[in-house]
């Protein structure tokens, strides 16, 4: 009877631990950000990709005239890592990794001068 118990008291906990990754998992946030000069002048059409790194998909942005980008509906539990290039910048860092500790991460790329 113990034996029976233990059994169904591990099934029941296991189902909802399981329930409960899969709420988590659901969660989503942004990416957000912007790519900028040295005196803070927006660097516009770069290219921005975000790699998931559980899932190895990737999604590309193009920044806007001002430099602003965003990705949206990214699943929090996941580490990821974002990467700008540009036809007329560089960048000493091009690629920054970002793991949520909020619904939305901001970032700021500067290019050289």
């Amino acid at each position: 009877m113990k034996l029976k118990t233990f059994v169904l008291s591990f099934i029941f906990l296991a189902s909802v631990a399981a329930g409960a990754a899969r709420a988590q998992s659901s969660v989503t946030g942004s990416i957000t950000g912007r790519i900028v000069t040295a005196n803070g002048t927006g660097v516009r059409r770069a290219s921005v990709t975000v790699m998931n790194l559980t899932t190895f998909e990737t999604q590309t942005r193009i920044a806007n005239d001002f430099g602003y980008f965003r990705f949206n509906d990214l699943p929090i539990i996941n580490l990821y890592v974002v990467t700008v290039g540009s036809k007329r910048h560089s960048f000493n860092f091009a690629s920054q990794l970002v793991q949520f500790t909020d619904l939305e991460h901001n970032l700021l790329f500067i290019a050289e001068e």
